[in-house]
């Protein structure tokens, strides 16, 4: 029987990977719809959050990819269970710091587009952007010091296995964060190849 700590572990791995590959998504629908708009000044806001939708798309991924690796490599006997919580202490204190980052100029520009449009969707967006901005810091000073402390007491003998590990989730990380990038551009360039006046914004959403 699947313990429930691993079974909510899943579902938070599950849901983190598709807003990883949306806001990827979206920030190459957003940007590629924004240059094909001629004649029109792009609001300078909307680029920033849409690369900064990007950097979250990657920093959520390489966490994804982080756990998925660590446990992979921990169940085929690659890694010991001190060197998975080394792994599991730098994926917290470095991605889950790009996390908080790139999530809040995602925010900001949400709560801008919800005052500007005040629409049910662009309010539900911001409210969701802001309770999960603020749970992320929430988690991450909590969490803080004990991963330091984890990472700094880390075990040198098995640098090289983490190196190999880290390498490998960052790679898979941005090989699947590109894919849907382009994805999104490929499909923004489509609608303005049809109708040059299309310009929705694709409003990424924070991890």
């Amino acid at each position: 029987m699947l313990n429930l700590g691993y079974a909510l572990l899943i579902v938070f791995l599950g849901v983190d990977f598709a807003i990883s590959i949306w806001n990827a998504y979206s920030s190459g629908f957003s940007l590629t719809v924004l240059k094909n708009s001629p004649g029109q000044a792009a609001p300078r806001l909307a680029k920033y959050a849409a690369y900064a939708a990007l950097g979250l798309a990657f920093a959520g991924m390489s966490y994804v990819m982080m756990v998925v690796f660590g446990f992979l490599a921990l169940y085929l006997g690659y890694i010991g269970v001190g060197s998975l919580n080394v792994i599991l202490a730098f994926d917290f204190l470095v991605f889950g710091a790009m996390i908080i980052g790139f999530g809040l100029v995602v925010t900001v520009q949400s709560i801008v587009i919800a005052y500007r449009r005040r629409s049910f969707g662009s309010i539900a967006v911001s409210i969701w952007n802001v309770f999960a901005e603020v749970l992320d810091i929430a988690v991450y000073a909590e969490g803080f010091r004990s991963a330091y402390k984890t990472l700094s007491g880390g075990n040198s003998r098995n640098n090289g296995n983490l190196a190999v590990i880290l390498l490998m989730a960052v790679a898979v990380a941005l090989f699947i964060t590109w894919a849907a990038y382009r994805h999104g551009v490929k499909r923004a360039n489509q609608l303005t190849q049809r109708a040059p006046s299309y310009q929705p914004f694709r409003r990424p959403i924070g991890a």
